[in-house]
């Protein structure tokens, strides 16, 4: 029996995606759980995997084009068994030029005189073969890891005559980075003339979050609302942690005490659906990575049941796994509010944009020492950081934003609260 191959939800909000890449060539046999194709989308790019032995019989959407979820873009089956109906119903590719019915015949090609009986025909030009390992549609390898490919792709190397030392010959990450090693201890070719300007081409990642993070800026009305906080005891609680041979975050405190605080302003921990908004029933917190791949968002479940030591644990393994690309669908999934932090990058403050169905953000900043006043004309240097929260006015107001995040001041700036 056929067995469709489905364009996968991946996500709350996602109504579309497009293919990156097709992993195995058409009419070739495929195992159940042997990986398919890929989805790129603006959180991570996932492999698609068989589910049934067979042949795959027909693509049925290339790479590039977008679809809705649920779309069947190809075919499992036997090699006898019919799949007329399946290929009949197949989504059109809009790129694809549609022939005019007002469109003029064409004109017939003249016909070439023959050539002088003393001339002798010219030989047919015989085309190179193709690299045996790369697809001449223009997909890619089925035997590279999407991390080895987009290494490959950054460093403009040809993986065709590479043997791979993953199983059955696939091409892994440390090959490829064995490549970048020769190729960087190699002599330097002779340097070219300097191109003035220049195209950026965003990945389909790229674009989808370029898409859906100015969707928001455009669509949800932005308040921000930034408070001064002291880090003294924030400094206090990682040292402690520290001579205990534990390894903690200054990230990992800030989300444990925004986790206790949403737990108090539940409007702020709300999703938006369809102009509608609804308290969400967990806490969960993305916390922002800047990975190889750009900008992704790994999620820590039910942070205000969690331990400080539990949410380091937790966000040691997703921001290991984002930046070596091996993050899984699940990891990105139901965030009900996010953290941006770029005081490691020396950041005082800044503003972030919301992640929607988000109904709200927190920017976090350096901590700084600043000079602040200590008592009756007196003054001193003390360790502070700036937080800024972005807010959807239409669900939270300027006073709920403040009091929200006076509140989260309260528990950073209390030991009893932020243990």
């Amino acid at each position: 029996m056929a067995t469709e191959i489905v364009m996968p939800k991946l996500g709350l909000t996602m109504e579309s995606g497009a293919i990156s890449a097709w992993l195995v060539e058409e009419g070739q046999e495929v195992q159940k759980g042997q990986a398919l194709l890929e989805i790129a989308t603006d959180k991570v790019t996932m492999e698609v995997e068989a589910q049934a032995d067979g042949i795959l019989r027909k693509i049925l959407v290339p790479v590039g084009q977008e679809v809705p979820v649920s779309t069947t873009i190809g075919v499992i089956a036997a090699a006898d068994e019919d799949i007329d109906s399946y290929v009949a119903t197949a989504p059109s590719d809009p790129t694809a030029a549609a022939p005019s019915d007002s469109a003029p015949p064409a004109t017939p090609a003249p016909v070439a005189a023959p050539p002088p009986p003393s001339a002798p025909a010219a030989p047919t030009p015989v085309s190179p073969a193709p690299a045996p390992s790369v697809a001449t549609d223009g997909r890619r390898p089925h035997k590279t890891s999407p991390k080895a490919r987009k290494i490959a792709a950054e460093h403009g190397l040809d993986l065709s005559g590479v043997n791979g030392s993953g199983p059955g010959g696939r091409i892994v990450s440390a090959d490829v980075l064995a490549l970048v090693e020769q190729a960087r201890l190699a002599p330097a070719p002779t340097p070219a003339v300097p191109v003035a300007e220049g195209l950026i081409e965003l990945s389909r990642a790229e674009q989808v979050a370029a898409e859906r993070l100015t969707a928001s800026y455009q669509q949800i009305p932005h308040i921000h609302i930034s408070m001064d906080v002291s880090a003294v005891w924030l400094q206090q609680f990682r040292t402690g942690y520290q001579l205990e041979g534990k390894k903690i975050s200054f990230n990992d405190l800030i989300v444990k005490a925004t986790a206790r605080t949403l737990s108090e302003f539940p409007r702020v921990n709300s999703l938006e659906e369809g102009g509608h908004f609804r308290y969400a029933s967990q806490i969960n917190i993305g916390v922002a990575v800047a990975a190889e791949q750009g900008l992704v968002v790994p999620v820590i479940r039910d942070a205000a049941e969690k331990t400080i030591e539990e949410i380091a644990l937790e966000g040691t393994r997703l921001i290991d796994a984002a930046r070596r690309g091996e993050l899984r669908p699940d990891d990105m999934l139901g965030g009900t509010f996010t953290i941006s932090n770029l005081g490691m990058f020396g950041v005082s403050r800044f503003t972030a944009i919301i992640n929607p169905p988000q109904v709200a953000i927190l920017a976090v900043g350096a901590i700084e020492n600043r000079v602040v006043a200590s008592g009756a004309d007196a003054f001193a240097v003390r360790p502070q950081l700036t937080l800024t929260l972005a807010a959807d006015h239409r669900v939270v107001d300027g006073a709920l934003a403040a009091r929200f995040l006076a509140r989260l001041k309260e528990v950073l700036e209390t030991p009893g609260l932020l243990g």
